[in-house]
């Protein structure tokens, strides 16, 4: 085979893995569960941009959403998304194997095989976090650009894979981490390009420093999110194999099974032997090896110290960003993968039958992990045809009932989602932020969501007419999840007029004017102008872009 047939392959094998994965999800619908929420038009509203109460949990990632499905609406930008996620990492992991040069073409393709195909992906993939999942493709875009700024080039490059990292808090601090390491690993620092990455992570940094509320988040809820053993003999050796989410209902159903206990050790020894063969070609390796550290550090924290932790997030404003520990994987699911493809190089140097044995780890992580074939968990459903009219009903803020964070729908064949009203309807909401985690109701943060449900379970309890509360808050409507159970709300609020009644939801009006609610203004100003810093940042990036492929262009 042709040297160029070889390099054609290779950048195949990632559109080969994208479309084991996302085919059957490409069908007509949307793909919704957990924290997965696309509508078919999320308006561009002032709230998403981080000016409220609430915890910027979706900043600056909403905002990203609601102007792009003005192209071609929610469903498709739901496709592009899970197209993007495994041929985003592959395609970044074949660029950066190509900048490493660290082997051929097929231990490339195992290392592109196992950063695409592992336990991490499927579990996130399945729990919905298709922002952090986004980052997480960009983060072998962001290594190969910062070793290339380190000889002097690709600074726009940097900048964009840095955006895609901030798309959460969780990547951006990621995405931070990595680059500072790498660029400032000694040799040939650099320190300038950290500041526009910073810049670019200022929407979510900003809305998170302005909030209301103090930003502490229920101390119980480092227990709950804490990494778990899968069946790999405790939290670390499952960790190191790439798993260990807080939720076991998102866990692929083969993870603990013999044979994928056996493949996943296998693979581990040998990406632990392939860094340290990568360590002695390249002391740059030691930048990843600390990211991967310091990940480990941050995913056991609730698991060793779970007491010190849950004081630290109870007291410290912003360290709840670290209690669900285990999303801070990448850097580690990064170095294992090219540990990985470095180990398959050496082996196959001296290994008979060379090209078998290389297919064969090239197809081992599939093999640990078959489950993730056709999307983990994953189903195509349709939103309910009377919400549009009951959109259409609507003319005010709202609080969807029952006030619960999460629906099990039976238009989404039960599977659980974060309630998607909040995003279908146009108006503004207050959207509840208390979760159930094992059984227990873990505090939010959003002191208007906190006033609404503390009135609406007094007013069950005790029939006290929570509308006075609703009132103050802002509330002057209410949207009925028909599907979702508990009491009827005329039940417990009074004077409701009803405005549209559906299948599987319902519009009330409250009785009374709702109080204006009007963000500070300091608090908008000062988070607008962290937009417009992250938006002139990007825009650089993309003009500078624009301006080398032009100057590659003319010496052509």
């Amino acid at each position: 085979m042709s040297e160029r047939a070889v390099r054609v392959l290779a950048w195949l094998w990632p559109v080969l893995l994208t479309l084991v994965i996302t085919a059957p999800l490409l069908a007509p619908g949307y793909v919704v569960g957990y924290d997965m929420v696309f509508v078919p038009d999320l308006t561009v509203r002032l709230d998403l941009f981080g000016v409220t109460t609430a915890m910027p949990r979706a900043v600056p990632s909403d905002v990203l959403v609601a102007v792009l499905d003005e192209l071609g609406g929610g469903q498709v930008l739901n496709k592009a998304v899970l197209v993007a996620i495994p041929l985003l990492s592959g395609l970044g992991m074949t660029a950066l194997w190509r900048e490493l040069r660290l082997g051929t073409a097929l231990p490339g393709a195992a290392a592109v095989t196992l950063f695409v195909w592992n336990p991490f992906v499927a579990e996130r993939l399945r729990l919905g976090a298709w922002a952090l999942l986004l980052g997480y493709a960009a983060l072998p875009w962001l290594v190969r650009s910062a070793l290339r700024l380190r000889k002097g080039k690709g600074w726009p490059g940097f900048l964009l894979a840095s955006a895609g990292c901030a798309l959460t808090a969780s990547g951006g601090i990621t995405g931070l981490i990595v680059a500072a390491l790498i660029l400032l690993w000694p040799g040939r620092g650099q320190v300038w390009p950290l500041g526009g990455a910073v810049l670019l992570n200022a929407p979510w940094l900003v809305a998170g420093l302005a909030h209301g509320g103090n930003a502490t988040v229920d101390p119980a809820s480092v227990t709950a999110f804490a990494a778990r053993d899968e069946g790999y003999g405790g939290a670390l050796p499952t960790l190191l194999t790439l798993g260990g989410v807080w939720n076991a209902d998102v866990v692929p159903g083969n993870r603990g099974d013999l044979l994928p206990v056996i493949f996943a050790f296998v693979m581990l020894f040998m990406s632990a032997a392939g860094v340290v063969l990568w360590w002695r070609q390249d002391r740059i390796a030691g930048a990843l090896v600390v990211a991967a550290g310091i990940a480990v550090v941050i995913a056991m924290a609730g698991v060793v110290a779970p007491g010190f932790f849950a004081d630290v997030v109870a007291n410290v404003p912003g360290a709840g960003l670290f209690r669900d520990g285990q999303r801070y994987l990448p850097p580690l699911v990064l170095l294992e993968s090219i540990g990985f493809g470095v180990a398959v190089h050496a082996l196959l140097q001296r290994a008979p039958l060379h090209r078998v044995v290389g297919a064969t780890a090239v197809l081992l992580p599939i093999a640990a992990l078959p489950a993730l074939v056709g999307g983990p968990g994953l189903n195509v459903s349709q939103y309910p045809s009377d919400w549009d009219r009951a959109q259409q009903a609507l003319a005010g803020p709202f609080v969807p009932w029952p006030f619960e964070s999460y629906r099990a729908p039976v238009w989404n064949d039960r599977r659980p989602v974060l309630d998607p009203m909040p995003r279908y309807f146009d108006q503004s909401a207050i959207v509840p932020d208390e979760l159930i985690v094992g059984g227990h109701r873990l505090a939010g943060e959003d002191p208007r969501a906190t006033a609404v449900a503390t009135a609406v379970r007094t007013a069950m309890r005790t029939g006290a007419d929570p509308t006075p509360v609703l009132l103050a808050q802002g509330v002057g409507w209410l949207v009925v999840d028909r599907e979702a159970g508990g009491p009827p709300p005329r039940d417990s609020i009074a004077g409701l007029t009803e405005v549209y009644a559906g299948p599987t939801v319902s519009v009330y009006r409250l009785a009374g004017t709702p109080a204006p609610q009007r963000p500070e203004a300091w608090r908008t100003v000062v988070v607008l102008a962290a937009w417009v810093l992250a938006g002139a940042t990007l825009l650089a990036a993309l003009a500078g872009l624009a301006n080398r492929r032009a100057m590659v262009w003319r010496s052509r």
